[in-house]
């Protein structure tokens, strides 16, 4: 059983997901992250589901053994797709949250109810992906398009110390 003061662990195939630690750090400033960025195996979103779980998996064992995580926030749509449910058999009590497609504030918020998602083929694929996208169909139009190479220039474009006008 974590300790209360355990950090959280949290985790992408690269260095994208820090900004979803940056609104973590925001939003719970007492509380200590671990973060690992799998960047030697990203993208995931080109990978297929059996090789993402296998690396969830090990991230979230290695988490646990080596920090005691209390929690874990799958930081990365593809790994949460592919991978959550099985994370969350496999480590029951552990509190597991993944980040997914905005399908629904998309829906809700359109004024057309024609949305376009761009997501990497992983996400799109997946059953978790589908489920999502039917729960909102009837009220909203889905354009969805596979971008081969989106996981690698989210990485580029977020590499700490480039420029963005570059």
């Amino acid at each position: 059983m974590p300790h209360p003061l355990s950090p959280i662990g949290v985790f992408d195939s690269g260095i994208g997901g820090l900004s979803v630690l940056r609104a973590l750090r925001d939003v719970l400033p007492d509380e200590q992250f671990v973060y690992v960025a799998d960047s030697g195996n990203a993208p995931y979103g080109e990978r297929g589901d059996a090789f993402v779980q296998q690396r969830c998996a090990h991230i979230t064992q290695q988490m646990r053994e080596r920090h005691d995580i209390k929690a874990l926030v799958i930081a990365c749509n593809t790994a949460t797709a592919a991978a959550i449910e099985g994370l969350r058999e496999q480590h029951p009590g552990l509190p597991i949250i993944g980040v997914e497609p905005a399908l629904k504030p998309a829906a809700q918020y359109s004024q057309t109810h024609v949305v376009g998602v761009i997501a990497t083929q992983g996400t799109v694929s997946s059953s978790r992906f589908a489920t999502l996208q039917a729960a909102h169909a009837t009220q909203t139009r889905f354009v969805v398009q596979a971008c081969n190479g989106l996981a690698r220039a989210i990485e580029d474009s977020t590499r700490p110390g480039r420029d963005a006008a570059a």
